[in-house]
């Protein structure tokens, strides 16, 4: 009979032992819960940055850059034999203005400049009015895919700072706020760059670089003369 008791006893112990668990579980600080949701949803956010996944804003952005037209940045170069430098590198200035182009750089028998695509063809052709022709290149580069990843790369890094921001506004722990706005700095840093090269690409496409040089006729002296005189009947031998 007494081990019955002793045993019931026991028993009512266990249960309010039981009980009393699971009321200081319940009561728990919700800080705690916080601390590792907000751990999980960084580590998320990590791998999402170092590996981002378009979302479906950049999906739109690729479909439309592809169904435009390619994105090419045009480069030219002409160098004028001339009878004045200093008076046709005005007249070249002249022109720049005229195409609504600017300088870019410019030395004493150079210009480098920066002239819409559109009018860079009528421009080149007014520049070759103004001398002899030496030497002429013009060059294009598809830059489409480049435009194209940099535009989706810069798309996910802001979805992910928007997470960090909703994160800040959360936290409540220093330790956390410290290491969101770390990650934020990392992601206004990144985004800053990108923005910068999607600069560059759309003003490299609107605006093709052009650059000429201009120089004055070599003047032959006696020998070089002969050697001229020389050189040209050796040629028309051979083409007779």
């Amino acid at each position: 009979m007494r081990i019955y008791k002793c045993f019931r006893n026991v028993s009512k112990i266990s249960v309010l032992i039981f009980l009393a668990l699971m009321q200081s579980s319940c009561s728990a600080p919700k800080h705690a819960h916080y601390d590792r949701q907000m751990s999980f949803e960084g580590a998320d956010d990590i791998g999402y940055l170092d590996n981002p996944t378009p979302v479906e804003a950049s999906r739109r952005d690729r479909q439309d850059i592809n169904a435009g037209e390619r994105m090419v940045a045009y480069s030219a170069y002409l160098e004028l034999s001339v009878k004045k430098v200093e008076d046709t590198k005005e007249m070249v200035l002249e022109q720049i203005k005229h195409s609504k182009g600017f300088i870019v750089s410019e030395t004493g028998n150079s210009v480098r400049a920066r002239i819409p695509s559109k009018n860079m063809d009528s421009f080149l052709n007014n520049v070759k009015m103004l001398g002899k022709v030496k030497f002429e290149s013009k060059s294009g580069e598809d830059i489409t895919d480049q435009y194209r990843d940099n535009t989706v790369a810069l798309n996910s890094l802001k979805v992910v700072r928007d997470r960090y921001m909703a994160l800040l506004e959360k936290a409540e722990a220093v330790d956390d706020i410290l290491k969101v706005e770390k990650e934020l700095e990392r992601l206004n840093l990144a985004i800053e760059k990108l923005e910068g090269r999607i600069k560059y690409a759309e003003q490299s496409v609107s605006y093709s670089i052009v650059t000429v040089g201009l120089g004055v006729p070599v003047k032959l002296g006696p020998v070089g003369l002969v050697f001229y005189g020389l050189y040209h009947g050796i040629a028309w031998l051979f083409v007779r």
